[in-house]
């Protein structure tokens, strides 16, 4: 069982979807929940909630779209980094949390194109707040710029971290399929499963849920409605959640303009990345009112 798949990822004989597939019965065998919830989120994709792995924290650029009544339109690097630490944000960095099926066929069309770089636009309502911080009105759009090449990393580092998984596998138990596996078998395959992945492979982050401590009685109304608004314009909970917590970590309701745009740029990539159907324009429109 894990000889053959050692064999067949060793030698490229499968992509890496097949041979996380078949490690999941191995993953099974062993009974390693650690181990099973790795390969279920590598292949199905994780969630906005979970820790994701340092190798699927890929870094990019900020790109505008510049125009030029002579020479048209280009795209030319755009320095947001005093905006991104003032608000504490990622805007040079974002979680890619699709599936391993979805990034090899990504870098499939990726190879026929020979394109090296993949851009992210950001929505209309963050572009003209962007517009407005770096004072430049001939910009008609921001986007991420992210090197293909990143892609191949996240591959390249899930194959290794299955092998030496395999490997280590193997050697604790050459004979796994005709093995009893007792309490100490299982816990050896835990610490192995341990040291190469760690201990927080499946971990959550969680999201404060009071935000209407230090908030009057009417913006408290006023927040209630704008949340129910953006439910029914298709934003996910835990999104609305940690909008939540953004207003109520703010104390100042002056300052949450940059901090509402790092998260609606966070959504919009979300949304993006997973296909979610969120009205993007109407979202920003929404949120407009609780800037005082």
């Amino acid at each position: 069982m894990i000889k053959e798949l050692i064999k067949d990822i060793s030698y490229d004989k499968i992509s890496l979807n097949q041979a996380l597939t078949r490690a999941k019965l191995i993953a099974y065998k062993i009974d390693n929940n650690e181990f099973i919830s790795w390969i279920n989120k590598e292949l199905n994709g994780y969630d906005d909630l979970d820790i994701v792995p340092e190798y699927r924290q890929l870094a990019c650029d900020i790109v505008a779209k510049v125009e030029n009544p002579y020479h048209g339109s280009k795209r030319v690097p755009i320095d947001l980094t005093e905006l991104n630490q003032n608000i504490e944000g990622n805007l040079y960095k974002f979680n890619y949390i699709s599936g391993i099926s979805n990034i090899e066929q990504n870098l499939e069309n990726v190879n026929h194109s020979n394109e090296q770089y993949g851009y992210i636009d950001l929505p209309i309502g963050i572009v003209r707040s962007i517009i407005n911080i770096v004072q430049q009105n001939n910009i008609s759009a921001v986007s991420r710029k992210m090197q293909f090449g990143q892609l191949h990393n996240i591959l390249s580092t899930t194959k290794q971290k299955l092998l030496d998984t395999l490997l280590e596998l193997n050697r604790a138990f050459p004979n796994l399929e005709d093995e009893y596996m007792n309490d100490d078998k299982k816990d050896t395959a835990s610490q192995i499963i341990t040291n190469i992945y760690g201990n927080n492979a499946s971990s959550n982050v969680g999201v404060g849920q009071n935000f209407t401590q230090g908030i009057s009685n009417s913006y408290t109304e006023k927040v209630e409605q704008v949340l129910n608004d953006l439910r029914q314009l298709g934003v996910p909970n835990e999104d609305i959640n940690e909008l939540e917590d953004i207003i109520n970590s703010e104390p100042d309701k002056s300052k949450l303009g940059t901090k509402f745009l790092a998260w609606s740029s966070a959504l919009m990539t979300k949304a993006f990345e997973k296909g979610i159907d969120v009205k993007v324009p109407e979202v920003l429109d929404a949120i407009q009112s609780l800037i005082i």
